[in-house]
């Protein structure tokens, strides 16, 4: 995975936002949680801005990241409950996701190939040489649901959470196999489509829109 300038500066903007945002009424500290994030964010923005932030980062120094993620430390310093994952988990996603992971994030630039994407996957289903469960067979619904929301900006992934809206999506996939496993194409797919819309990553080799384009051109769609 190619250590780019592109994600370079987005652990930089992410850094930022949780700095200038939720962290700001804190004072960096290691005595609680707050204070020890705003350490942990500094470093990782002095580092990307002195371009010495090799990706994916070492992961005992990331540390601090990782433990306040899933314990949610964060979390209710969030203006209200139903902001939470806007002012808080998006940011500490996308940032475990560019610094453990050293992944390329979903962009807007990207959606036009994410509903191509999205569309494969539909085509797929409704030519499926099975018959469908009901659960695949409702994912139908949920997909085209999707890719229209896509469509008219009206979600921003990474949407993290399968329920409530989407109960049949989680059926059928898991990061350990999907139901669709038995048709051709179908592992690609889904995984491709759960991992754009739901963990707000795209595949390494979309470094650029052209990348995107050229790839998905021949989706069957």
């Amino acid at each position: 995975m190619p250590n780019t300038e592109e994600q370079r500066l987005d652990v930089i903007k992410n850094c930022d936002i949780l700095l200038q945002t939720i962290l700001k009424p804190f004072a960096q500290t290691d005595g609680t949680p707050e204070g020890r994030m705003i350490a942990q964010l500094k470093w990782l923005k002095e580092r990307a801005e002195n371009r010495d932030l090799p990706l994916p980062v070492d992961r005992d120094m990331l540390g601090t990241l990782r433990r306040v993620y899933v314990d949610g430390e964060l979390c209710r310093h969030a203006s209200s409950p139903e902001r939470v994952r806007e002012e808080v988990e998006i940011h500490m996603k996308r940032l475990i996701r560019l610094t453990r992971e050293a992944q390329f994030l979903l962009k807007p630039a990207y959606y036009p190939y994410v509903v191509r994407c999205i569309e494969a996957l539909i085509t797929l289903l409704q030519q499926a040489p099975r018959v469908l469960d009901q659960y695949e067979q409702g994912l139908i619904d949920e997909l085209t649901r999707l890719k229209e929301l896509l469509t008219r900006g009206q979600i921003e992934p990474p949407l993290m959470s399968y329920f409530p809206d989407y109960p049949n999506f989680r059926e059928v996939y898991s990061i350990t196999g999907s139901s669709i496993d038995d048709i051709p194409d179908g592992t690609f797919l889904i995984k491709t489509v759960a991992n754009l819309l739901f963990e707000g990553i795209r595949p390494d080799s979309w470094v650029t829109p052209q990348d995107a384009d050229r790839e998905t051109a021949n989706l069957r769609r």
